[in-house]
């Protein structure tokens, strides 16, 4: 496949401004099954916002009514879990006509090969690449610059009552509201002395998190004791204040020496060439690129990369992180968050937070069953029976 690093910032111009666009949801998919697949006629909606497909311009002035799309969650659009790729078909989000008009919108988008179609407003173009979209379309300036990876940004300045993509391997996804540099950090490396440097070797604790600087691994296995981890002012992982400069060696959390594991965990990168060491709860991996870590999946976590310019973005992980850690040789890393986990209080088969009557009738109503993978199924042996009951009535009433 044909990778695509840029991004398309649209600056629209002589366009009513909408007082209420953002508020209005935003295409996400996640409301759409995995593998839904579309055909020219089809429509749906996601997030209340309607999409229509219809016929993919595959050559100026000649149309085909024979793709097809549908949703997937590869992170080709570099986003969060579900988005929609688009195969020789052409899709139309009626944001007017449904949840309003929008003010500014972000989009995501992933290119692999093949032409593009898009339109804001009704009009319409065809072209061979992203890179090749004309400078002016629909009343708007168009600035093609690079993202990397396949994926790029889609920005639009100004209100948009229709947008709509075509191409033929060609993904399209929202830009996640959460995990932003503006958001707040539990772990930002402010309270570091800003001339620190660290040798291979070296613990440190950031803000009560235990922490080590460790040696790098290379591509052919071999380890590089001779890097550093130093405090660095540059802004290059794109947040404010101090950030680390990994320079040829890993930096190491231990969050749940901290007092807690953590879900939903964010990390900010600032990434600049080389290969990259990655490691979750002690599953250790090395890869070419960032971009490698995108949908692996590493320590019982889910990986995702999402871009937010051409070096900066987030890691974002889906899973429960007890340890993580990163290496690289030209890496930024900054703003380490999280949600602190909860662990499930064995017998909640509601899932309410307590163990109750309730739980009790459910677990009774499904004694004596075969089940994968059921809230009833406490020890995950695959049916229902006496070992589940003891284990709810050694902590009912918690």
């Amino acid at each position: 496949m044909t990778t695509f690093t840029t991004a398309l910032r649209l600056s629209c111009t002589g366009l009513a401004l909408a007082t209420a666009a953002s508020a209005v949801a935003a295409p996400t998919f996640e409301d759409r099954p995995v593998s839904k697949t579309y055909y020219v006629g089809d429509y749906d909606t996601t997030n209340g916002v309607y999409y229509e497909f219809s016929d993919f311009e595959m050559v100026p002035g000649v149309f085909s009514n024979n793709g097809h799309g549908y949703i997937d969650n590869l992170g080709l659009a570099c986003g969060l879990g579900n988005d929609l790729r688009l195969s020789n078909i052409y899709v139309t989000f009626d944001l007017a006509g449904t949840s309003g008009s929008v003010n500014d919108p972000t989009v995501r988008i992933g290119w692999y090969g093949g032409a593009v179609n898009l339109s804001i407003n009704g009009a319409r173009i065809w072209a061979n690449n992203p890179g090749s979209i004309p400078a002016t379309l629909g009343g708007c300036s168009v600035n093609v610059t690079a993202l990397g990876g396949g994926c790029g940004l889609l920005e639009v300045t100004g209100t948009v009552n229709t947008i709509s993509f075509g191409g033929q391997e060609f993904w399209v996804d929202s830009l996640p509201s959460w995990g932003t540099p503006d958001d707040e950090c539990d772990w930002g490396y402010e309270d570091l002395a800003p001339t620190l440097s660290m040798p291979t070797g070296t613990p440190f604790i950031t803000d009560g998190l235990p922490s080590k600087v460790r040696p790098i691994q290379r591509m052919d296995s071999s380890i590089d004791y001779s890097g550093t981890v130093s405090v660095s002012l540059a802004n290059a992982a794109c947040n404010t204040g101090q950030e680390l400069n990994v320079n040829n060696a890993v930096v190491s959390h231990d969050l749940l020496a901290s007092g807690s594991s953590y879900e939903n965990v964010a990390w900010a990168y600032g990434y600049y060439g080389g290969y990259i060491n990655f490691e979750v709860n002690g599953d250790h991996r090395v890869y070419g690129t960032l971009w490698d870590l995108n949908g692996q999946n590493i320590g019982g976590c889910q990986v995702h990369i999402v871009p937010t310019s051409n070096e900066c973005g987030w890691i974002m992980l889906d899973g429960v992180v007890d340890t993580i850690s990163i290496g690289g040789q030209e890496l930024f890393v900054d703003c380490l968050k999280g949600d602190e986990f909860t662990p499930a209080t064995p017998g909640d088969v509601d899932g309410d937070g307590d163990v109750d009557v309730d739980d009790l009738m459910a677990l009774i109503s499904a004694y004596g069953s075969s089940c994968s993978g059921c809230p009833e199924d406490l020890d995950g042996d695959g049916d229902v029976d006496v070992d589940d009951l003891m284990i709810l009535l050694s902590n009912y009433g918690s």
